[in-house]
């Protein structure tokens, strides 16, 4: 069952991680605004942090999950970095790991017969994407520049009256992509993310793809390309087509706490984690 489930999730989010921005006031326009934050970022050598991720999602099929995901990070130039997640759910409980200490890109999750390896860093975090409850993919993303950058501005986005995130006072963005809609809180004082929350709403339309691009998908994360699993992968596209055309609802809300700039990590600081197993 777990199997099934982490394809179809790995999958999902592999496929598509949605990008948000920021609208203006009488502050700088949104390109503006968002090219401090990115800038913020940039100047930085490492980042760390800890957090939580709070879902509560539900769907025709699969009815209410709610699921709690606690999250650490450490994030390095030019291309170091470790995210390592537990999710409490009803009636599971795992935990895994996404890394690089500059050998080679690594994914471990119960489901997976040993540690995948795709074949870069975007891949290997948009693997990890759902699995870790999005923690994976948004301040890495940032971080390094990557295409799914929750900084990249849409037309749409606002700003909203301002707000403290445990304390620390923030400028509030909202932006709706669809049937998604996104809030973040960006600290007005250090110019850095501290919380993010996607409201889920409707039905998500998923591409289908024939066997040559699922081969493509499958060896971009290390998986093997066998006819069976090329059959195996399409089998759980289908499902979860089924399952997020039928309707999602909920919201998801990730918060980032002991947030550590430029501090000195070393390369024992992003090698492998220990087996995660389902508890």
């Amino acid at each position: 069952m777990i199997s099934k489930v982490l394809g179809a999730v790995l999958l999902v989010f592999f496929m598509g991680v949605r990008t948000l921005s920021v609208g203006a006031e009488t502050r700088p326009s949104v390109a503006d605004f968002l090219g401090q934050v990115q800038a913020t970022y940039d100047k930085m050598q490492s980042y760390s942090s800890v957090g939580d991720v709070i879902s509560d999602i539900s769907t025709p099929n699969l009815g209410q999950i709610d699921s709690h995901h606690t999250f650490s990070m450490k994030l390095a130039r030019p291309n170091l970095y470790r995210v390592e997640w537990e999710l409490h759910a009803p009636y599971m409980d795992t935990s895994g790991a996404v890394w690089s200490a500059g050998d080679g890109n690594f994914v471990v999750a119960p489901g997976l017969a040993g540690p995948a390896r795709p074949k870069d860093m975007s891949t290997a975090l948009s693997m990890a994407t759902g699995l870790s409850g999005g923690a994976a993919a948004t301040i890495p993303a940032i971080f390094f520049g990557l295409s799914f950058n929750a900084l990249k501005a849409g037309k749409d986005a606002a700003f909203k009256p301002d707000a403290d995130i445990e304390g620390d006072p923030c400028y509030v963005i909202t932006e709706n992509t669809g049937t998604v809609g996104v809030t973040m809180w960006i600290s007005r004082k250090s110019k850095l993310l501290r919380q993010i929350r996607n409201d889920f709403n409707g039905p998500t339309k998923m591409p289908e793809m024939t066997d040559e691009e699922t081969r493509k998908v499958l060896e971009s994360m290390g998986w093997a390309t066998t006819a069976e699993a090329i059959k195996d992968m399409k089998a759980q596209m289908t499902s979860m087509r089924s399952m997020m055309s039928s309707g999602m609802s909920g919201f998801s809300i990730q918060v980032q706490r002991q947030i550590v700039l430029n501090g000195t990590l070393h390369k024992a600081d992003f090698t492998p984690p220990p087996s995660p197993a389902s508890k």
